[in-house]
C-alpha cells in the first residue's frame, strides 16, 4: 500500500438520475467514494496497491464498473481537461489496472476494489489519472416506482516519482485586490509552477503596517499546481483595515517527494486610502 497524504479535498463527482417519484426518498440515500484523493510518491520500476470503498447507503442493489480516464488541464483558461486514457500529458491512466474490474454493492453496504499501479522505470516527475466508478442498478428498475438512475463517482490519482522529480515555483508578481462594498480585501499572486511535478501550496500570511506592526494574520486555502500550470492564487481577508500604507507577508510551502518540503516567501507592500 503506498504511504498516503490524505486530503480533505472532495474532487469525487457524483451524477444521480432520480425520477419524480423517487425523489423524497432519496434525500435520505447516499453514494460515496473514498479516498476521493490520493496524492502518493512512488518509485520507478514498482507496483503499488491502493484500495478505492465505493459506499452504497441505498435500498438499491448495484453494479459498478471501474475505468480510468486522463487529468489534465488547459492552458489558456486552467480549465479541467478529462480524455481517454493515453491523450492527454503525464497520463498515469495506462499504469492502473482494477481488481475486479466490476463489482456489485448490496445496499447499505461497501466494497472494496484494488488498483494496481505499475510505474515505468523511464518514469519522471507527476503523472495523473481520474479513476471512475460507473453504477448502475443490477435488476431493472420498476419505471413506476422510481427507481431508475445511473451513478458516477470519479476521484483523483497524483503520482510524483522520489529521486526523478524537478521541483521550481515561482511567484511572478502579486497584487492586492481592495476591499469594497460586496467583496473582502484579496491578496493575488501570480504562480507559476516550472517543475516537473505538481505542487500543493499551503501556508499563511500577516498584515504589517507603516511600523512593521502585525495587524492581521490568515491562512491560506490549500491550491494544486500541475506541471508547467500557471494560476493566480487567493487569499482574502475579511477584516477592516483603517487608511495607510502596509505590507502583505505570504509564505506558502509545499512538499517534494522524497525531499524536505520547500517554503516561499513573498512580500507585496500596499496602500489603502
Amino acid at each position: 500500500m503506498f504511504q498516503l497524504r490524505l486530503y480533505v479535498y472532495v474532487v469525487c463527482a457524483c451524477a444521480l438520475l432520480l425520477s419524480t417519484g423517487a425523489r423524497a426518498n432519496a434525500q435520505k440515500q447516499s453514494l460515496g467514494l473514498t479516498p476521493a484523493l490520493v496524492d502518493a510518491n512512488v518509485k520507478r520500476g514498482l507496483t503499488y496497491t491502493q484500495n478505492f470503498t465505493v459506499v452504497n447507503n441505498t435500498t438499491t442493489k448495484l453494479r459498478f464498473h471501474c475505468m480510468v480516464r486522463d487529468y489534465w488541464y488547459d492552458e489558456q483558461n486552467n480549465a479541467r481537461l478529462i480524455g481517454r486514457p493515453g491523450t492527454l500529458p503525464r497520463s498515469a491512466s495506462l499504469w492502473v489496472q482494477f481488481a475486479p474490474e466490476e463489482v456489485i454493492v448490496e445496499p447499505n453496504s461497501s466494497s472494496t476494489i484494488r488498483a494496481i499501479i505499475s510505474v515505468p522505470k523511464d518514469a519522471s516527475g507527476g503523472y495523473y489519472t481520474i479513476p471512475f466508478f460507473e453504477g448502475e442498478p443490477v435488476e431493472k428498475p420498476d419505471v413506476k416506482a422510481g427507481a431508475n438512475f445511473a451513478v458516477r463517482l470519479g476521484g483523483l490519482l497524483m503520482l510524483a516519482t522520489e529521486g526523478a522529480s524537478e521541483y521550481a515555483v515561482e511567484v511572478k508578481s502579486g497584487k492586492i485586490q481592495p476591499p469594497t462594498g460586496s467583496s473582502e480585501l484579496e491578496i493575488q499572486l501570480d504562480i507559476h509552477n516550472h517543475g516537473t511535478s505538481h505542487v500543493r501550496l499551503r501556508g499563511m500570511f500577516a498584515i504589517l503596517d507603516a511600523s512593521g506592526k502585525l495587524v492581521g494574520k490568515g491562512r491560506n486555502e490549500e491550491k494544486a499546481y500541475l506541471p508547467g500550470q500557471r494560476d493566480i492564487y487567493k487569499a482574502p481577508w475579511g477584516d477592516d483595515l483603517p487608511p495607510g500604507h502596509y505590507t502583505a507577508v505570504v509564505t506558502l510551502t509545499y512538499d517534494r517527494a522524497g525531499l524536505e518540503p520547500a517554503t516561499l516567501v513573498y512580500e507585496l507592500p500596499f496602500d489603502l486610502k
